[in-house]
């Protein structure tokens, strides 16, 4: 019997290869894109849930992918139990898309809605 991987492996390679493919990329061009060191193979073992990552890996992985680290993080699962659902693909590319001082506008709004 093949031994059941942690859902949160499962969880984050699923994110990754979402935003891998949203972006267009290949598994080789993401590895490319992530650094020195980082082979294809390591990419499509995150994506199938078989690596758990090291900070610098999810690092690297934010580089590749032009994103925040957090924006790893992001599964649609987490947003299902959201009393009103959000689209967190769509906040995510929106939040990719702003540049730094409308970043920094709604950083302030959420300190003040949260605070």
């Amino acid at each position: 019997m093949a031994k059941k991987r942690p859902s949160l492996q499962r969880d984050f390679g699923a994110r990754v290869r979402d935003l891998r493919l949203r972006a267009g990329l290949k598994q080789r061009e993401l590895a490319e894109r992530c650094g020195k060191g980082f082979a294809m193979q390591r990419v499509g073992q995150i994506e199938r849930g078989e690596m758990n990552c090291t900070l610098q890996t999810i690092a690297s992985l934010a580089t590749g992918l032009g994103c925040e680290p957090i924006e790893l993080f992001l599964f649609p699962n987490v947003a299902a139990t959201i009393e009103a659902p959000l689209d967190t693909a769509r906040l995510a590319d929106l939040w990719r898309a702003a540049d730094r001082p409308t970043r920094q506008k709604i950083l302030r709004v959420l300190a003040e809605l949260l605070g």
